[in-house]
């Protein structure tokens, strides 16, 4: 992606400087302004929106929202530095880095904001009318779509929601842990531990799980649902609920926008839906 003149000129106005894109990121670029190190994001206006939202709301454990504006779909952030993801830690210790991801959760949700503009967590289920081919099994559909719908039935506390607290968007600021690149949600704060349960990344490389020991896959997936649940307090199995919800919709949204399947989430779908789901 390339920056459009009034994109350029509003970083210019703002004293953005010294622009480079960031590896796999079509739509990031490290930056400066002043002495501090950011990141510039561009992309569709809608989603920097909702993501400024989300970083402005969480009173902790997430980085700053420097710039943004909603017109051109703008957004700069403070760097997080050194800004090595929790993969690494993962792969040495995968209960220690669940452990600081689900504390990273912790934080993100008390002393917020209101979120107001953030649209209810209830629109994710717009996922399962899709239309969606046989690469996705119909039982895990089915099955995702009914334990969304209990889930969505009960009462429960509504928190501005990351959405997407996974290795990826947990980085190293050498003194702990931030969250980057918010979806913005409002609802269960549960469901906070959904991306986690769904991505396997930090026990393969690549986090590909489809290749992966079925047993091993179970047991690190119910690992991680039973330490989330001991450092929030949170019903585990309503974070397993979530789970299986959050892998078959990242699979129906990977199929509604870039026509394939990972594998990967669906995986885990399985394992949580012979457990019980």
């Amino acid at each position: 992606m390339t920056l459009t003149s009034d994109q350029l000129a509003r970083l210019e106005a703002w004293g953005v400087v010294a622009l480079a894109q960031v590896d796999d990121h079509p739509f990031a670029w490290w930056a400066m302004r002043d002495d501090t190190h950011v990141v510039v994001k561009a992309g569709d206006p809608g989603e920097r929106h909702r993501e400024a939202l989300a970083l402005r709301a969480f009173g902790v454990g997430a980085t700053d929202v420097i710039e943004h504006d909603r017109d051109l779909g703008l957004l700069v952030t403070r760097r997080v530095l050194p800004g090595d993801d929790i993969r690494p830690l993962a792969r040495q210790d995968d209960d220690a880095a669940t452990r600081e991801i689900a504390l990273l959760a912790v934080d993100l949700h008390r002393e917020q904001g209101t979120g107001s503009g953030l649209p209810p967590l209830r629109d994710i289920g717009a996922a399962f009318d899709a239309p969606h081919d046989d690469r996705l099994p119909r039982h895990l559909v089915d099955s995702a779509r009914r334990v969304f719908n209990d889930l969505m039935a009960e009462r429960t506390p509504r928190v501005v929601l990351h959405g997407d607290l996974q290795h990826l968007n947990v980085l190293n600021t050498g003194e702990g842990w931030r969250a980057i690149d918010p979806h913005g949600w409002v609802g269960d704060p549960a469901f906070e531990a959904a991306a986690l349960l769904a991505n396997p990344r930090g026990l393969v490389e690549g986090g590909d799980a489809r290749g992966m020991d079925g047993r091993r896959l179970a047991e690190r997936s119910g690992r991680r649902a039973e330490i989330y649940a001991e450092v929030t307090d949170y019903d585990v199995d309503r974070l397993r609920a979530w789970g299986l919800v959050g892998c078959v919709i990242a699979e129906l949204w990977m199929l509604e926008s870039h026509d394939l399947v990972h594998g990967a989430p669906l995986a885990v779908a399985q394992v949580l839906f012979d457990q019980g789901l």
